[in-house]
């Protein structure tokens, strides 16, 4: 089961259309965050890396994209899939 931060990574990923050659770094990613939260979603991020629904566009640089083999998945998990 997947995790609320981790919901709410894939739908703002979602929302940008971040996959097939769109993506973005890491730190743009969770700029928009409070501080005293970015460790969790940081911790949220390398999970869905893990599970393979985040994937690496550029890893030297840190971007970021949804996994494009895995959309059908990712759009049941979204709140409105």
């Amino acid at each position: 089961m997947i995790e609320r931060l981790e919901q709410d990574l894939l739908e703002r990923m979602w929302r940008k259309k971040l996959l097939g050659g769109n993506h973005m770094r890491v730190e743009n990613l969770l700029a928009s965050v409070p501080g005293h939260v970015k460790g969790d979603l940081k911790g949220a991020l390398k999970s869905l890396l893990r599970q393979g629904y985040v994937v690496w566009y550029n890893r030297s640089k840190g971007a970021l994209q949804l996994n494009g083999e895995r959309l059908k998945e990712i759009k049941e998990l979204l709140p409105h899939g």
